[in-house]
């Protein structure tokens, strides 16, 4: 871009097309910048929800020793044969918009039915993992929703850097130099003209 800037045409049609380029490119860096804010927001309101994953995960860990505990107490077979009537939930993955970025999200379609479960023990034990586990997929949601935003603010940060750094600095000095020349093309012309109305 540099290298194309220095070889244009030092005229009034240049300065005027090269400011309206600079204004277009200085409105599209702002508008990356508000963008880049409300990410900025999104993200640290996510984090915010995440203070919750320690909980979850002992609640997790909570229910996984309370079935450990009932399996040791009354045996592989039964364990197996009671969960075994456990209808498993369904889950879907699909894409959601958070801020405009597409963010993957595994939504419950299905709870699971415990309703098989005469025994209050299992039944309790399997709700309780099954509460502990919904809350752990909310968190893995949330978790990749911010990893997604993330990579957005990644990729906008090197665009506005690279206008920043770049671009504008570019079409600025261009803007100059031809200004330059253009005023001193119209200073000889004036000059021309008034020592041929002397003569």
């Amino acid at each position: 871009m540099a290298s194309q800037l220095q070889f244009l045409p030092a005229s009034r049609g240049t300065l005027l097309r090269l400011r309206e380029q600079l204004g277009l490119v200085e409105r599209g860096k702002n508008v990356l910048e508000m963008r880049r804010d409300q990410l900025v927001k999104e993200v640290f309101l996510l984090m915010d929800e995440l203070r919750y994953r320690a909980h979850a995960e002992h609640e997790y860990l909570k229910a996984i020793r309370a079935l450990d505990r009932i399996r040791s107490l009354r045996g592989e077979h039964d364990f197996i044969s009671k969960t075994n009537l456990v209808k498993p939930p369904k889950l879907q993955t699909l894409l959601e918009s958070v801020q405009g970025v597409p963010v993957p999200k595994v939504k419950v379609v299905e709870e699971p039915d415990f309703s098989r479960i005469i025994d209050p023990e299992y039944r309790k034990a399997l709700e309780t993992l099954w509460e502990a586990l919904h809350e752990m997929i909310e968190i893995a949601n949330k978790e990749m929703a911010v990893e997604r935003l993330c990579r957005q603010l990644q990729y906008i940060n090197r665009v506005v850097n690279s206008l920043d750094k770049n671009l504008i600095p570019q079409l600025r000095e261009a803007i100059n130099r031809i200004e330059e020349k253009v005023s001193e093309e119209e200073i000889e012309e004036f000059v021309r003209i008034k020592m041929i109305g002397e003569q």
